[in-house]
């Protein structure tokens, strides 16, 4: 996560927040799902968000889960890749992990 600059993490939370904003307009049974993606982005950013500014300590301990929710930002960032706006180089930064043992720490 620390290769992550704060100008990628905000840029790219940017970039995903308008689309979903953009795509809030729509009716019927689109619109909840919309909602949903909305929800699921932001907590996504608020987990990123908590690692980055935790203690030294505790981002040991949050170290998965930001990074899973980095990778989830820069999926709902891909849905829009091919918008002139898309910010490829903080959507670059994502993470591999252990096919075998994907919850554990690397």
């Amino acid at each position: 996560m620390e290769r992550i600059t704060e100008e990628q993490f905000v840029r790219l939370n940017r970039f995903v927040r308008a689309r979903i904003a953009d795509a809030a307009s729509a009716e019927g049974e689109t619109r909840p799902a919309v909602a949903a993606l909305g929800i699921a982005a932001q907590r996504q950013w608020a987990a990123v968000h908590f690692h980055r500014t935790s203690s030294s300590a505790q981002r040991a301990e949050t170290e998965l889960h930001a990074t899973a929710s980095w990778n989830l930002l820069v999926a709902f960032a891909d849905v829009w890749r091919d918008h002139p706006d898309f910010p490829a180089e903080a959507a670059v930064e994502t993470f591999e992990f252990d096919s075998e043992t994907p919850l554990s720490p690397p």
